[in-house]
């Protein structure tokens, strides 16, 4: 009697789940486009469009993959500190809507200190509602940049901690059009920004290096080293402002820091916050170079499923696994593990005790995966695409 045969990710298709995860690995990994993949399939011998490639992504996304995203974001919020960030993505085909107006890519993660879990996902406007709708009902501390409406969040019970780097960011500008240091020192503007940056500069080497301590540890050497700083670098920032030119750079650096820092104290609370919101623009910034590859998503299915495929294939990477064989591995047992309950798709998430150690990486090699450029991106817009660009158009993602 012969065996049955496994079921296919995808009936009646010949994508195999190894064909799928490369594709994965291709594009949401490694940053290429799939008009690019198509080339590279092509000079294998194997011919293979982008619009198949893009359906197969939208396929194995609403039979497979967003049941892991949805079920990664449970534990997300499970979890008492979130960190978030959102950024620019055009979706051409959006309804009711022209096709150069812009969308959002939101990310919600964990703390440094938790358990790595990343949950993008794809919307269409950058207003409070998204967050509130994702956050609903949550309780804990939520680490940002300065966007207003994450301080003002309505149906969950927050406490907000803002980010130092971009206090840090509005004074570091101002001495870098004055010159730097030398020259910063010449004028009285330049002078009290170039303080600002380097108080803040202290801050972060005094915190640097409470990093190894646990967090009850790390609470109290803060309370007792840091704190006093932040307290003198806030009455710095009031006197200053006192004589700053009315709306000038400086005086909009000095009145952001001041608005900013009863919430930058609120670190002081928990040792196991961190200062700056770096996790979750470095895990925007994953998103962010494949955005230059590709430019942007045909549809709003395509955008959604290029949320949940980032989510699993950063996650999976910073828990010390090779995205393309956990991929391949989701591919192939989730088609044939039964009735997907949420203890199954459980079971298959990133920090699973089943997943397997084909998946994983050595642990030298799993902290250098998790490693990302430590350069604070500043989210532009893309350029206006021109017919040439358009041309290298995705279908569909």
């Amino acid at each position: 009697m012969r065996a049955p045969q496994p079921e296919p990710p995808i009936p009646g298709s010949f994508a195999t789940p190894s064909l799928l995860a490369w594709i994965v690995n291709g594009k949401y990994v490694m940053s290429l486009p799939l008009y690019r993949i198509e080339t590279d399939l092509k000079a294998c011998g194997a011919t293979i469009s982008r619009q198949d490639m893009a359906n197969w992504m939208m396929n194995v996304h609403a039979r497979w993959l967003a049941k892991v995203h949805e079920r990664m974001k449970v534990e997300l919020l499970s979890h008492v500190r979130i960190h978030a960030d959102e950024t620019t993505v055009q979706v051409l085909k959006e309804p009711n809507r022209e096709a150069k107006k812009k969308s959002r890519m939101w990310l919600f993660c964990s703390a440094k200190r938790d358990t790595p879990a990343y949950v993008y996902e794809y919307h269409e406007t950058r207003g409070k509602s998204v967050a509130e709708g994702f956050l609903r009902g949550w309780k804990g501390t939520l680490t940002t940049d300065g966007y207003r409406p994450y301080f003002n969040l309505q149906e969950a019970d927050v406490t907000n901690t803002a980010c130092l780097v971009h206090v840090r960011r509005k004074f570091a500008e101002i001495v870098k059009v004055a010159g730097g240091d030398a020259k910063a020192a010449k004028s009285l503007y330049p002078s009290v920004a170039l303080d600002a940056r380097r108080m803040i500069d202290e801050m972060f080497k005094v915190d640097k290096a409470f990093d190894k301590l646990d967090a009850r540890e790390r609470k109290a050497k803060r309370i007792e080293e840091l704190q006093p700083l932040m307290r003198n670098f806030y009455a710095f920032c009031v006197r200053s402002a006192e004589v700053a030119t009315p709306r000038s750079k400086l005086d909009k650096a000095l009145r952001y820091a001041i608005w900013s820092w009863p919430y930058v104290m609120n670190v002081l609370d928990d040792g196991r916050l961190e200062l700056d919101n770096n996790i979750a623009e470095r895990g925007m910034k994953v998103f962010v170079i494949g955005r230059k590859a590709w430019l942007f998503s045909d549809t709003p299915r395509g955008a959604e499923a290029s949320a949940a495929i980032y989510s699993i294939v950063t996650t999976a990477k910073m828990n010390g696994l090779e995205p393309r064989a956990y991929i391949e591995w989701l591919l192939t047992e989730m088609p044939n593990a039964g009735e997907l309950t949420d203890e199954v798709v459980d079971s298959f998430l990133p920090w699973s005790d089943r997943v397997p150690e084909s998946c994983k990486l050595d642990p030298a090699a799993a902290e250098k995966a998790k490693e990302m450029p430590d350069d604070f991106i500043i989210n532009i817009d893309p350029d206006a695409f021109d017919d040439e660009m358009a041309n290298n158009a995705e279908e569909g993602l």
